[in-house]
């Protein structure tokens, strides 16, 4: 790892030692949920970094943490985010003393129970990770080749220094692990100094209207929803990810079950479910109508994917049934840790160890 590299890890070591304390102060606030789980994801986005690291010093894997480019790339938005960030926040505590507005009144519109079009809005943002699995096996080759027809007019000392991007014979996707490690990591950490403000210093947070799609329990110190589906992709990518083609294979497989999935789930459960799952609000209509939306679109994803490797039929039968009994099992214990982490992180560690058998 070169200096950058091990400043990045240091900046990411730091937000989950903050996590961690936010985790102890919701214990001493009595709040059990939020502590589960934000403790669960402090540890899994502190040992994820660690195994990275060992992983590097090892040479376990064909690649590194983030490389040359994208590692200057990660300092510059820490560089630019982090003032802006202060800013907004600064300017968030002067309004508040000029109207003087007080908390209640901004927390009032928060109930037990989202209105259905905010919980609507809360789950089509979860779309937003499938790019993840698009700059994986299509838009990442696609940015490696404008860099490569860019570098081509600068001097060759000057393109000797973007080595990760000319990594592309031995295996492809070297490249896009490493792109797909910078966007996932910089958008980590945006959200979660947004969450650590919102917790730590609620009066002077600036994005006060994104709080309507938080649920009662989401309140206080318990970290959002965004935060567990952050932690949950950085965290097999930075686990799986190295170890390719089968790592992506499985990242990018559980993903898409788990945002199809959770969103059916809780939509079609929401709106036509009446058979309640226990003292739950979560309903038996909206388990099998999550369960059946996340293996159908398992089996599309192997299809799609079925281009860059050869997938037999046990493959695409097995891997997305074994997904879909792993999320209904974990939406059927409703956990006190967000399913935006758990179906992740599960799914994920599950099929990939499968993965090794099946597609080896």
């Amino acid at each position: 790892m070169n200096i950058l590299s091990i400043i990045i890890t240091c900046i990411l070591y730091l937000y989950g030692i903050i996590s961690l304390y936010i985790a102890f102060l919701a214990r001493k606030k009595n709040e059990k949920g939020a502590f589960i789980n934000n403790i669960v994801n402090s540890l899994i986005l502190i040992i994820s970094i660690s195994f990275s690291v060992i992983f590097n010093t090892l040479n376990i894997s064909n690649t590194g943490f983030i490389v040359f480019p994208f590692d200057i790339f990660m300092i510059i938005f820490v560089v630019f985010f982090l003032p802006h960030f202060t800013f907004s926040v600064y300017r968030e505590k002067r309004r508040f003393r000029l109207i003087e507005k007080p908390m209640e009144e901004e927390n009032s519109h928060l109930t037990e129970e989202l209105p259905f079009k905010y919980e609507l809005y809360r789950k089509l943002t979860h779309l937003v990770v499938l790019g993840i699995t698009f700059f994986y096996f299509t838009l990442g080759f696609l940015v490696q080749n404008i860099f490569v027809y860019i570098l081509d007019f600068f001097p060759s000392i000057i393109s000797d220094f973007f080595f990760s991007i000319y990594n592309m014979e031995e295996n492809k996707m070297i490249f896009t692990q490493y792109l797909v490690v910078f966007l996932v990591g910089a958008s980590l950490i945006g959200l979660m100094t947004a969450d650590f403000t919102r917790i730590l210093k609620p009066k002077l947070y600036p994005l006060k209207s994104v709080n309507r799609i938080l649920r009662k329990k989401e309140r206080h110190l318990r970290l959002g929803p965004h935060i567990s589906m952050g932690i949950g992709c950085f965290s097999i990518i930075l686990l799986y990810g190295p170890f390719q083609p089968i790592g992506p294979f499985s990242i990018c497989i559980s993903m898409t079950m788990s945002i199809f999935g959770d969103m059916t789930a809780n939509l079609i459960g929401r709106k036509f479910g009446r058979s309640k799952i226990r003292t739950t609000k979560k309903t038996y209509e909206g388990l099998f109508a999550g369960m059946s939306v996340a293996y159908i679109s398992g089996i599309i994803t192997l299809l799609f994917l079925n281009q860059l490797y050869k997938i037999n039929l046990l493959t695409l039968i097995l891997l997305p049934l074994i997904g879909t009994m792993i999320m209904g099992i974990l939406d059927f214990l409703d956990l006190d840790v967000d399913d935006n982490l758990s179906y992740n992180f599960v799914i994920t560690t599950v099929l990939f160890f499968i993965s090794i058998f099946l597609l080896a």
